[in-house]
């Protein structure tokens, strides 16, 4: 009887560290860069439920699903075409026109948790875009990592809106590792 609780108590413990990991911080790679961010306060960090759609890297609030959240946030590193934040929003800007509309460029700026420089433009919804989104683009070292906040309603939207910001004061730039030729490890 008392191995029968201890499994049970072992169970519900592994079971609590999972849930716990799934609310830590998770890593986004790239080919030339990386970085890691934490998920807010009452958010989740997720990189399962969004990985059918190319994105490792989901957060949306806890008590929601990726699904149905009212409001989501996802991670990813631009393309390798891209080295300049500032030209891979225009490109963006320019893809998104006729859905969009013209964002409100630049509405936040600033350094990310390790000094990183970033800026958020806002994409209001549109008659023929119902999303409210605002896009964090961050300048690293020959890449661009980009984070999206979109929301269902403009309620959610600007309810939800300073989670990116906190999401922010969480990046943290992570080095590529090169090994050094005809050095050995000792």
């Amino acid at each position: 009887m008392k191995s029968v609780r201890l499994l049970c108590l072992i169970v519900v413990l592994t079971a609590a560290v999972a849930a716990a990991n799934k609310n830590a911080g998770g890593i986004v790679y790239g080919p030339k860069a990386a970085f890691d961010i934490a998920a807010p306060e009452s958010w989740v960090l997720d990189n399962e439920s969004g990985a059918g759609q190319g994105l490792p890297c989901v957060l949306y609030p806890k008590g929601e699903s990726w699904a149905d959240a009212r409001t989501v946030m996802y991670a990813k590193i631009a393309s390798t075409q891209y080295e300049d934040a500032e030209q891979f929003a225009a490109v963006a800007i320019k893809q998104m026109e006729s859905k969009h509309g013209k964002p409100k460029e630049k509405i936040d700026t600033g350094k990310t948790g390790d000094g990183q420089s970033f800026f958020i433009n806002e994409y209001p919804a549109t008659k023929t875009y119902s999303q409210w989104e605002r896009v964090a683009y961050v300048q690293l070292p020959k890449a661009v990592a980009y984070i999206v906040l979109s929301s269902r309603d403009e309620a959610s939207y600007r309810k939800d809106a300073p989670a990116l910001r906190e999401v922010l004061k969480t990046f943290a730039y992570l080095e590529p590792k090169t090994e050094k030729r005809g050095q050995s490890a000792r």
